[in-house]
């Protein structure tokens, strides 16, 4: 009978010995680079540049009292900044996303989306069936060659 205490091949150790310099178990249970982390509630760059860009802001125009969105404002303000003030970095500005965001042509040649006809459940059935009979033909066919 093998000694329990001895380990070799059949017996691996418990556990594996590790000393105080392994890195591992210097940092360990001390916590992370970041103890208070990210606290409740906050909001990261994206999400407060989307609520600043969709608030509404009451307008008048024409005449008359409108509900347009900071985005649409500030759009508006460079296109007429551009020609008016004659300000080069507004225009290009505004050339940048006019040019970004404009409907693009495609060079390639599209293709055509079929969409079947609709189906009534009862025709469904029926093509079902009728595939499923198809296919069992096929298989019997095969078995007997």
């Amino acid at each position: 009978m093998p000694n329990q205490k001895t380990a070799g091949p059949e017996n691996p150790p418990a556990h594996k010995e590790i000393s105080n310099s392994d890195p591992c178990m210097q940092r360990r249970f001390k916590g992370s680079g970041n103890p208070k982390g990210r606290p409740k509630g906050a909001r990261n760059r994206k999400t407060i540049v989307k609520a600043v860009a969709t608030e509404m802001h009451a307008v008048v125009e024409s005449g008359k009292r409108r509900q347009r969105s900071t985005l649409y404002l500030v759009l508006l303000r460079l296109r007429y900044m551009a020609p008016v003030d004659k300000s080069p970095r507004a225009f290009d500005e505004l050339h940048r996303l006019i040019k970004t965001y404009q409907p693009q042509e495609t060079d390639e040649r599209a293709g055509y989306l079929v969409v079947p006809a609709p189906v009534t459940p009862e025709e469904a059935i029926a093509e079902g069936e009728k595939a499923n009979a198809e296919a069992r033909a096929r298989r019997e066919a095969q078995s007997w060659k």
